[in-house]
């Protein structure tokens, strides 16, 4: 399961004698169509750092649906506020997956293509860790 892309199939896997530490070692396909490459320990291929980048697949037990937040925006944001909370790293965005995450996890390309097309409706200020304990 990806928090970014929801459930998929694993494709193809490299065997262990292959492997080099650090590299792709299988890929998934997802239910519309995407393939994404993963570290053996989950890192996807749209990292620019793979050494400075975030786990995004896991598998099915491991993630709690009930704690996954897929409320709708209350509010539309401004271009400019997403940009704002682009940089300020306080920005969420509605993935295809169906829930909330930080924006920071979601390939580059997407995000820019949402702001691009004016698809504001599926960005979000970042909870704060008071809002979310509520």
């Amino acid at each position: 399961y990806s928090i970014v892309f929801g459930s998929g199939k694993v494709i193809f896997v490299l065997t262990k004698p292959l492997r080099l530490d650090g590299y792709y070692v299988f890929e998934v396909q997802y239910e519309n169509g995407q393939r994404v490459h993963y570290t053996e320990d989950g890192r996807p291929n749209w990292c620019q750092n793979i050494n400075n980048c975030t786990k995004t697949i896991y598998y099915k037990n491991e993630i709690d649906f009930d704690e996954l937040d897929t409320k709708p925006r209350k509010k539309i944001l401004t271009k400019n506020k997403i940009n704002k909370l682009r940089y300020k790293d306080k920005l969420e965005m509605m993935s295809p997956a169906g829930g909330w995450i930080d924006a920071n996890l979601m390939p580059d390309i997407m995000v820019d293509n949402a702001i691009k097309n004016e698809e504001y409706h599926l960005f979000r200020k970042m909870k704060s860790d008071s809002e979310s304990r509520q």
